[in-house]
């Protein structure tokens, strides 16, 4: 429940985009330059190795879980739609920033943070670099349609 508030308000809260100033945004935009090759190389089965599943697409306010690597792949056109791999293949890193909710790129298209085990959560100040990056959400939302119409059609590879 927690996430899908989370995500649902990423797009309305777009607003607050600043510059990324949390300790980890190098290695967050390091991790979304490999994402992005891999979707735009159309290399599904390293993107469903980035993932954090359960996964969340939301589309017209409604999320669609995806709890495997297996659903994922068989629903990778649904949630890698023409209009978020136009905003993953155009965004650069500066593009990334962060806020409590972890990193993403522009109006909210795609959301990934640190897999922290809840176990090394409570630590005081657990060592970050440990920790993975994966995706744990991803917004089909009119801002990624119309920041991609007027830009071609990226063709799946």
């Amino acid at each position: 429940m927690v996430e899908c508030l989370l995500t649902l308000s990423a797009v309305a809260w777009a607003g607050e985009k600043t510059e990324c100033t949390l300790p980890d945004c190098d290695e967050a935009r390091q991790f979304f330059r490999k994402f992005q090759q891999a979707v735009n190389s159309d290399s599904r089965q390293d993107v469903a190795r980035m993932v954090r599943y359960p996964l969340r697409s939301y589309r017209n306010g409604k999320a669609t879980v995806f709890r495997t690597r297996t659903e994922l792949l068989g629903g990778y056109d649904k949630v890698f739609t023409a209009g978020v791999r136009c905003a993953l293949e155009s965004a650069v890193p500066a593009d990334v920033w962060g806020n409590w909710r972890g990193f993403t790129i522009g109006a909210g298209t795609l959301w990934w943070d640190r897999i922290i085990p809840s176990s090394a959560a409570i630590a005081k100040s657990p060592d970050l670099a440990k920790f993975f990056f994966a995706v744990f959400s991803v917004n089909h939302g009119p801002e990624v349609e119309k920041d991609c119409a007027t830009k071609p059609t990226p063709q799946p590879r």
